[in-house]
C-alpha cells in the first residue's frame, strides 16, 4: 500500500484538495505532502498537529495561507 500521512483522515486542508472546484491548484499539495513519506514531515499542518495543536483551517501544507 502507498504511503498515506497519519493525519489525512479528518484533515480538512486534504478534503478541500481533494473536494474543491479549486482541485487543480491545489492537487500538488497532495502528492508533494500528503502521499509523499519523505516529505510528508515538512508539511506545516503536520509540523502544527504534532505540537498538539489544531492547525487553521486555511493553512496549506507548505506554510503559506489559501486566499479565497
Amino acid at each position: 500500500m502507498a504511503f498515506r500521512c497519519k493525519n489525512m483522515q479528518g484533515c480538512p486542508m486534504y478534503n478541500l484538495i481533494t473536494t474543491s472546484l479549486r482541485i487543480m491548484q491545489l492537487q500538488p499539495y497532495l502528492t508533494d505532502y500528503c502521499t509523499n513519506q519523505d516529505r510528508c514531515p515538512e508539511c506545516a499542518r503536520y509540523r502544527v498537529l504534532e505540537t498538539g495543536i489544531k492547525p487553521p483551517a486555511d493553512l496549506l501544507p507548505d506554510g503559506t495561507r489559501l486566499t479565497t
